[in-house]
């Protein structure tokens, strides 16, 4: 008979052949490490995804604590609340105490899972100027959790069934013939569980059963591997939600920091000039107080367009508090002034803005301007001329009583 129409073996013939008891312990073992890279890789992304969302509702009660608002700091929490898996949250201000709580109001599936899990809260600390001004807690639960254990926790019942019946026949030998495939199955779950190469697939075997064994793993890394898929989005997402302000998608005060860092290693290195513009709007609290959240809103959205229309492109721009923002014009043209450049962002956020409610408002805005390396060779520096420059240009457009 010819090699390409004879019959594949099966493993209950090769059992009764070499008596190989072994076989079913390695399978037990497989499993069993593929299940193990699958838990510890689930709890490694989950303690990150709630760092990043303990970092990402700081920046949100950043205002409120500043004023001390336990409304806005539960507006500023309400972000967190839409996120499945979160228990509880909690502000702090400077002194312990807590300024605002929200505790889910859906219950604990598996409180079990959850301590083992997050068995602490996730805190951060809210700064602002380089200043703690409090603190915010986030509690996870299983609730994300609970559907990937319960597969984990069945697998992990097949496997000790494998490995029980196993072991009543450990004693046997075994031969090449049933060691080889056994192996290739071994080294997948080895790079699984060692490098997290979930994209390994088991190869077919030539023995029927270990075939099939082979698929049902095949098909176990395939859901392991769109999970992890999930997890790194989650995680890109809440990464740019970290570094970026929600309501205008400008860049926050923590990648403000990393920009202008960045710009003065490499202004220092090439030997060039740019400038910091400080913008700070007079009347937006007047107009926050006179129309609604809904139109501070839309002055804040409506400010940060017309700064991004001024700007070329590899300039850049921030968003570092409730009506302040940060410009970064790099690199500066020797031909402009700075003091023009924070005119024409003047004149075109003095346009008017159509509310939401309808009616327009015209917003004042005050600049303050710092350059590189005139004003200062470091980010303090910088950060100190344009802040006081914005000031003294708050008290020139101060309007006289």
């Amino acid at each position: 008979m010819s090699e390409r129409t004879a019959p594949r073996t099966t493993l209950q013939k090769l059992l009764s052949r070499f008596h190989f008891g072994i076989t079913l312990f390695a399978v037990a073992l497989s499993g069993a490490t593929i299940l193990l890279a699958g838990v510890t890789t689930l709890r490694g992304y989950a303690d990150r995804n709630m760092e990043l969302a303990a970092r990402l509702g700081a920046y949100g009660v950043e205002p409120a604590l500043v004023f001390n608002d336990p409304q806005a700091a539960r507006e500023g929490l309400e972000p967190l609340m839409r996120i499945p898996g979160i228990a509880r949250l909690r502000v702090l201000d400077d002194r312990g105490r807590a300024l605002s709580e929200w505790t889910s109001p859906v219950g604990d599936p598996a409180p079990l899972l959850t301590s083992l899990f997050f068995p602490r809260p996730f805190a951060a600390t809210v700064q602002r100027n380089g200043s703690v001004i409090g603190r915010i807690e986030v509690w996870g639960d299983s609730s994300t959790l609970i559907d990937y254990v319960r597969l984990g926790l069945l697998a992990g019942l097949g496997c000790l069934l494998v490995t029980a019946l196993g072991t009543i026949v450990l004693a046997r030998r075994f031969e090449y013939e049933l060691v080889k495939p056994l192996n290739e199955i071994a080294t997948v779950a080895h790079d699984v569980r060692l490098h997290r190469r979930f994209d390994k697939r088991v190869q077919p075997l030539g023995i029927a059963e270990l075939d099939r064994l082979g698929g049902d793993i095949n098909a176990l890394l395939d859901e392991l591997q769109g999970w992890q898929g999930t997890m790194e989005s989650e995680k890109a997402l809440l990464a740019h939600r970290a570094s970026h302000d929600m309501l205008t998608a400008m860049p926050n005060r923590s990648a403000f920091d990393e920009q202008l860092a960045l710009r003065i290693q490499s202004a220092k290195q090439r030997g060039e000039r740019f400038a910091v513009l400080f913008v700070d709007a007079d009347n937006f609290k007047a107009a926050n107080d006179n129309h609604g959240h809904r139109a501070g809103d839309a002055l804040l959205v409506a400010l940060s367009a017309r700064i991004k229309e001024t700007l070329r492109k590899g300039d850049f721009a921030a968003r570092i508090g409730g009506d302040e923002f940060i410009v970064i014009i790099d690199p500066l043209d020797p031909d402009i002034a700075p003091e023009t450049l924070a005119a024409r962002i003047q004149s075109s956020v003095s346009q008017p803005v159509t509310l939401p409610g309808g009616g327009e408002y015209r917003l004042r805005i005050s600049v303050g301007v710092a350059v590189y390396p005139d004003h200062g060779a470091d980010a303090t520096a910088l950060l100190t001329i344009a802040d006081a420059a914005m000031y003294a240009d708050k008290m020139v457009n101060r309007p006289k009583i």
